[in-house]
């Protein structure tokens, strides 16, 4: 992934001196903005759960080690075209030509996470069922306030570096369902039903940093395209499948495509 990043930034940097010969620097305060990325959370648990896949497997549960295999089941009929969806708004305050304070918020939504199944099987009267938890949900709000350092700008176009404090909300749930079964010749039958929900709320503390390139549109507008990374300590009990629970951190990586305004 770090070999991916460098390769994207090593194009941003071949062609930022090519892209839109503008002016620079419109000297105005108060700037705002709003973008999308690509965006993954990567490494450890947390990054198993909730890394970025475009198309949902239909597998993912069937790997079990029990003598029977179902398809399509409670749990596989979750087909998300692409996980996880991000939003920025930004709002920054230029201190002058080369610094500027920068507070960023984002809107995180990812509906296919791949907890731990622990799976557990056994018997209710004649019939046989296996519990396992369905696949996961997240909702996440990171928050920032950076500084933001930049280059000189020509051609309307220049280079700059942020760094500071970050806290993210995270709101994740799983459902912990029941499968019975039985496939036995000319009585075969399967279906589930739905035993808990299992969720949890937290505020996570960290850092976030990133690097990137700015291309003047206009006098009072320019486009960004940035690399983005996210750290949040993560504090678990281990008492569920949660990634809040299992996971010591939490590490989201962004390459991002945003447009900013000068007011």
């Amino acid at each position: 992934m770090k070999r991916v990043f460098v390769i994207l930034l090593f194009i941003l940097l071949s062609v930022s001196g090519k892209l839109f010969p503008q002016p620079y620097y419109s000297g105005e305060s108060i700037y705002a903005g709003f973008g999308t990325s690509v965006s993954s959370y990567l490494g450890g648990y947390f990054g198993s759960v909730y890394q970025m896949r475009v198309l949902s497997s239909n597998t993912y549960y069937d790997n079990y080690s029990y003598p029977y295999s179902r398809y399509g089941s409670y749990y596989d009929n979750n087909y998300t075209v692409w996980s996880p969806v991000t939003f920025s708004f930004t709002l920054g305050k230029n201190l002058n030509e080369f610094a500027a304070i920068e507070a960023e918020s984002e809107f995180l939504f990812h509906l296919n996470g791949r907890v731990d199944p622990e799976y557990k099987s056994g018997e209710s009267g004649n019939r046989n069922y296996l519990d396992r938890n369905d696949y996961a949900s997240l909702f996440a709000i990171p928050l920032s306030l950076c500084l933001k350092l930049s280059t000189g700008y020509e051609n309307g176009s220049g280079a700059f570096f942020k760094i500071g404090p970050a806290l993210q909300y995270t709101s994740e749930k799983y459902d912990r369902v029941r499968e019975y079964y039985s496939y036995e010749n000319f009585n075969s039958y399967s279906y589930d039903t739905y035993l808990m929900t299992v969720s949890k709320n937290k505020w996570l503390s960290g850092f976030k940093t990133g690097l990137g390139l700015k291309y003047y549109l206009s006098d009072f507008t320019y486009a960004v395209t940035e690399l983005e990374y996210a750290y949040f300590k993560i504090n678990g009990d281990n008492k569920t499948a949660l990634a809040l629970d299992r996971a010591p951190e939490a590490q989201l990586f962004s390459f991002s495509a945003k447009m900013y305004f000068d007011f």
